[in-house]
Formats: structure tokens, sequence, C-alpha cells
């Protein structure tokens, strides 16, 4: 078996600075939008406007890791994107603000999908949903 390559120092700064990038510029496409707007997104979102603001700040997970993860449990994102949108919406708002992300990412990067769906996703739920109607 072969071990996971744990990321170097560069490597760790860089994802670090990549993700703090993106929470910064969330926060400020969200502050450009006027207040209607940041209303619909928001219930869009089945938000409130505080609790959308709040995700953006406080975003710590990353939605590639649900990406990769739909991929490898056989779960074509694209189709769920356009097919069930607010499902979509909400895996990712769930992804967005788990604090497991790391923990998502080693796994994912061993390619242990089943490690994270037993113990600390809690998307869980939703994608085993989605397997058991991709099955029919």
């Amino acid at each position: 078996m072969i071990a996971a390559r744990e990321p170097g120092l560069f490597e760790r700064l860089s994802n670090r600075w990549r993700h703090s990038l993106t929470k910064w510029r969330a926060t400020k496409e969200l502050e450009a939008c006027p207040p209607s707007e940041v209303r619909r997104i928001a219930s869009d979102m089945g938000l409130t406007e505080s609790e959308l603001r709040g995700a953006c700040r406080d975003q710590t997970g990353t939605p590639e890791l649900l990406l990769q993860r739909l991929q490898v449990l056989g779960i074509d994102p694209e189709y769920v994107r356009h097919a069930e949108p607010a499902t979509f919406r909400d895996l990712s708002r769930v992804c967005a603000s788990c604090e497991a992300s790391r923990r998502c990412a080693r796994d994912l990067a061993r390619g242990d999908v089943e490690a994270g769906m037993t113990s600390y996703c809690f998307n869980s739920p939703t994608l085993d949903a989605l397997m058991v109607r991709a099955d029919r």
C-alpha cells in the first residue's frame, strides 16, 4: 500500500493563502451587492442574510473536497448541480462550514471515502440518498 504524501511547508502555506484569499473575495463580492440581491441570494440558499454573511467570513471547508467526494462516490457533481440545485447548494454550504476539511482531504487523498461517511461528514445522509437514487 502506498502512503499518502503529506504536503510540504510551502504547499501548506500556499493552500492557506489561497483559502484566505477566497474568503476575502467572497466577503468583498457580497459587500458589493445591493441589499435586495443579498436577500435574494440568502433566500435561494435557505439562509438569513446574517447567516450568509457569516458563511462568507467563516468558511473553513473547501468546495473542491465536495466535488472530489462526489466523484469518488460515483456521483456526477455537474448532474447534481443542474438536476438538484437546492441539494447542491445545501451540500456546498455544509461542506464550506466543515471544520474537518484537513481530515477530509487526507482521507480523500488516500482514497478512503468511507472514513468520512461514517464518522465526520455532515453531508453523508444527503450523499447516501443521492447514491440510492443513482442506483435506481
